[in-house]
Parts: structure tokens; sequence; C-alpha cells
């Protein structure tokens, strides 16, 4: 990376941080300098080399072997060659990328109890490169619902992790679709899907690093996306990991990378293959959540009583005519934190694995 794209990268405040406005008009995905601008700083869509070479996420492997897992609803005594079928000319009639996304992908998807919202602006979430391109607003995400994580960690943690300002609607999302009509362009649907897993994986990154800040850089994906357009048919899986950043005044680097891809109106054997990889993504992705926020709310607790606790022993130290108070008997392990990662082998629901927490809560970045 050579000096000018490094100064770039660095932070610039600008627009909602700076609390400065801005009338210039905004990139978006539409434009084509729109990647060049995200590979500036430091967001890399799948199959671009940067010095050292395209990265992958250490559980690549095992992100593969979980989204391939059988789904009984998806066998073909029960999605049929006549199911297929429908789906191809429910396909075949969409015209635009609203039916496609409305009529089309829900076949795919499935049914999931799991928080979703559709066409949702993000302009509640910092700026991620300098002000200059548009909020993000996926046609499709997952997210977990407010109230399963602590009021006090979503304040503090708000313009990372909760999308829209409409505080109810789902947070940390982390699965994502966009999708395209058959005259749609397909490079813009992939920009989009760049741009939806970056913050993803940032909202992710800092959740992680309020956990445990020894461990949030893990080389570990967590987030999925997918593209689907219409008039080819094609279901493209994503993901993306967060790295550390190569220069210390810029900000973490984002890596896509591609998991498969499906022509899911060939035939039912592939429609079964590429909806299997999906709605398994999306249960993936939400037991991802489910782990992260866990361990979240327990480092929440934790440092929690450790205040209290520091509060009422400097309150009876005071006392002359009182014992002095002994240190609290609960020593950190008893708020260890089940953070999920997806660093080894999962079948089924992913092992968690214990992670220590701290007794001070990291900044964020």
């Amino acid at each position: 990376m050579d000096s000018s794209q490094s100064s770039r990268r660095k932070r610039v405040k600008t627009g909602r941080e700076s609390g400065t406005p801005s009338s210039t008009r905004k990139t978006s995905a539409y434009d084509p300098a729109f990647e060049q601008h995200l590979i500036d700083y430091g967001i890399y869509p799948e199959g671009y080399n940067n010095d050292e070479g395209s990265e992958e996420p250490a559980n690549i492997e095992d992100i593969h072997r979980r989204l391939a897992q059988p789904r009984p609803s998806l066998s073909p005594s029960r999605f049929t060659r006549k199911k297929f079928l429908d789906f191809r000319q429910k396909n075949r009639e969409a015209l635009t990328e609203n039916t496609v996304m409305s009529k089309v992908f829900p076949v795919i998807a499935g049914t999931a109890e799991v928080p979703s919202q559709e066409n949702l602006y993000f302009g509640n979430l910092k700026d991620l490169t300098d002000g200059s391109i548009t909020k993000a607003k996926p046609d499709f995400y997952d997210g977990s619902h407010p109230t399963e994580l602590n009021a006090r960690v979503r304040k503090q943690l708000s313009g990372y992790i909760e999308p829209s300002t409409k505080k109810t609607a789902p947070l940390l999302p982390n699965f994502f679709a966009e999708g395209k009509g058959p005259d749609g362009n397909a490079a813009v649907c992939k920009r989009q899907a760049v741009y939806d897993e970056a913050l993803g994986a940032r909202g992710i990154y800092q959740l992680r690093l309020y956990v445990d800040p020894k461990t949030a850089y893990d080389n570990n994906a967590y987030t999925i996306a997918s593209t689907y357009h219409g008039g080819t048919g094609t279901l493209t899986m994503y993901t993306t990991h967060t790295t550390p950043p190569k220069d210390p005044d810029s900000s973490a680097e984002y890596h896509m990378t591609q998991l498969k891809a499906f022509a899911m109106t060939s035939d039912p054997k592939t429609f079964r293959q590429g909806a299997t990889f999906l709605r398994n993504a999306r249960d993936l992705t939400c037991d991802k959540r489910k782990g992260l926020i866990a361990a979240a709310n327990a480092k929440a607790l934790y440092t929690k009583n450790l205040c209290f606790s520091s509060s009422t022993q400097s309150s009876m130290s005071h006392s002359p005519n009182e014992p002095t108070h002994p240190e609290s008997e609960t020593s950190p392990d008893e708020f260890a934190l089940d953070l999920v990662t997806l660093d080894r082998p999962n079948h089924g629901t992913p092992t968690p694995t214990r992670t220590k927490s701290l007794p001070h809560v990291a900044t964020s970045q």
C-alpha cells in the first residue's frame, strides 16, 4: 500500500461525526468509482489482491461445513420438482427488483423466527469511510431484538450496532441480502453487498472489542451476505472478516470472500443446495449474534457488580468503627463470557468457547 493510499485511509470526520452538514452529492454503489473508494479505505471486495495477496478468514472451512448441512425441509420428498417449477415460474414473471425480493427471494430464504427488515435506511451508523458515500440500505437483513442487549451497551455502541434511528429495528446486523431484477446490474448488487457486510463486520468487531480487546481480532468471519439476480437466477454467497489496519492511523480492514454460487433456476438439486446454504447461513449468523450478545451482557453485568463492589468498599472504609471490608470473593472467572466463535468445526449448534471478562470496558474505536 503506497503512502498516498494510506493517507486517504486515515479517519476523517465529516458530516454527522463532525457536526458539519454537507451538501456535496454523495457517491453510491451505482457509481463505478464506489468500489475503488471502498478499497482506498481498506474495504476489499471478493477477489481483490492487495499488497500481500487476497485473504480468507481462518474459519472458512468451518463455515462451509455448517452451511452445507442438510435441511429436512429441502429434502426431495418435501421440496418436490413441482415446487421447483413453481419457483422457476415466479422468477420468470418477476420483472422488477421489488418483485424479485418480495416473491422470489422468500422462496429461497424460507421462514425463520429471526428479526429482519427490508429496505431499511442505515441512517444511524457512523460513516464507514469519509462521509462522501451514501448510507447503506440493504434489501434485506437479519439482526437481533434491541431488548436482547444490555441498554448501556446499546447506548455506548449505538453508532456501530444500531443501524436505524428507529430504535426498535433489529440491531447488530450480520446477514444481508441484495437482489436485482432481470435488467439489474450485477456489479452494483455486489458493491452493495460489500458495503453491507463491512458495516456488519465493523459492528461485530466493536462488540467483540467491548467484550475482550485481546480477542477482538481473531481472523474469523461472522457476517454473511447473499446476492440474487433475477435475470440469471444466480445466488452468490459471501462472507467478510476484519483484520487490523496496516497503518496505525487507519481503521480496521474488511475482506470479502466468496463462499459459493448457485444457478437456482437450473434444476431442483441445485436449488436445494443453494437454499440450504442460505437458510443455514441465516441460522449460523443468528447463533453468532446470540453468543456475542450473551457475552456482552455478562461483561456489562460483571462491570456493574465490580463498580458496585468498589463503591461499597469505599464507603465502608470511611467508618472507623467498622472492621476492614475484605476484597470481594467473586472472581472474574465467575462472570466468564460465552463468546461464541466460528474458529472450530460446527455440527449443529456451535460450541461456545470461554473467554475471561475484563474489569474495564474497552473504548470504541
